[in-house]
Formats: C-alpha cells, structure tokens, sequence
C-alpha cells in the first residue's frame, strides 16, 4: 500500500460530514479532494499550496469529483497561511495533510523547506481541535529532503513530549532509493 492510500485511509476514519480539514501542501489535489468528499457539503476544506499550477490542478480534480464549493483555495507560502488562519479557525480543523517536497512534474527547485515547514507546523498544533489528525508525509530522496525529514522528526518529538501520540510508517524499498516516511500524529 502506498503511503498517500494509508493518508486516505486515516482520513476516512477521521473526518465526518461537517468537519473542518486542512490541505497544507496541496500538489496535485489528491488528498483535498479526499477530504471534501469525506467532509460533505456541511464540511469545509481549505488547500493552500505555493504554485498556482498546482492550485489549478486541484481546481480541476475537485471540479470533476462536484466538490469543490466547500473548498478554499489559497496560493500562498503554508506556514504564513496557516499562521493567519489561526485567528479564525483555532481548534477547528479534524485533520491536516503535509506532503513535503516538490510538485511531481515541475520545477523540482521548488520545493518545502524546513523553516517554512515548522512554522507550518506550529501553527497546524493551534489549528487541530482536540483528537485532531496530522498527517505528514516527507519525500526524502530529493536534494534537502532528508534535511527537512530530520527537522520534522525531531519536531514530532517535541509534540510527543506534550501527549500526542506519534506514529511512523516507512515502505520496504530495495536498492538504493530513499524511501518516503509518514508521520501520524494525534493531538490529545
């Protein structure tokens, strides 16, 4: 099973209609798309990435999928978006989805940074509700990659220390390659 399957599967088991849920690293629209149809007309979900190729990208997957009215879309850097989201949706959101790196199929200089990435972070811990969901998947086998990998673990345990509970999940991979990680986090 891949590891964005095993992200869908703990947001079916999370999210409910009428939920609130968040795409921190929106891409190619995937998991948002999972989310609105998980969170139903009621619901609300918001999907913030960095490139518009990838905000349009989502726009059309949710399009297609007739759920894109209870989707907000914002192009923008994800730690500043999300620290501004704060104010309004504090201890609202059921699950955040990261998905770090690079949109597949661009330009891989762009891409997460750490520093981005943690503030991201810190404020996703003000946006979760209690029993919330965070779900962090780290593509490490690009150039910083595993820098970036590393600074979330150790941020993980940070978390952990204050009574979440921390999980990770890494594929079998033979050869060289490095593998992803994904990291599942719930705020107690």
């Amino acid at each position: 099973m891949q590891l964005t399957d095993l992200v869908h599967d703990y947001l079916s088991q999370q999210l409910k209609p009428g939920d609130h849920a968040l795409d921190a690293t929106a891409g190619n629209g995937y998991d948002s798309t999972v989310m609105a149809t998980l969170v139903g007309p009621a619901g609300r979900v918001i999907a913030i990435d960095i490139q518009q190729a990838a905000i349009a990208a989502t726009r059309t997957r949710l399009e297609a999928a007739g759920c894109l009215a209870q989707v907000e879309l914002l192009a923008a850097n994800h730690a500043q978006a999300l620290a501004s989201l704060c104010s309004k949706y504090a201890q609202t959101m059921s699950a955040i989805t990261f998905n770090l790196g690079y949109l597949p199929g661009s330009d891989k200089s762009i891409q997460t940074e750490p520093e981005s990435t943690l503030g991201a972070l810190r404020a996703a811990c003000e946006l979760l509700k209690s029993d919330g969901l965070l779900l962090v998947i780290a593509y490490r086998g690009h150039d910083g990659g595993q820098t970036e990998a590393t600074q979330v673990a150790n941020w993980l345990q940070t978390v952990q220390q204050r009574g979440w509970t921390v999980e990770s999940h890494e594929p079998i991979v033979t050869g060289s390659r490095v593998p992803p990680i994904l990291w599942v986090a719930r705020k107690t």
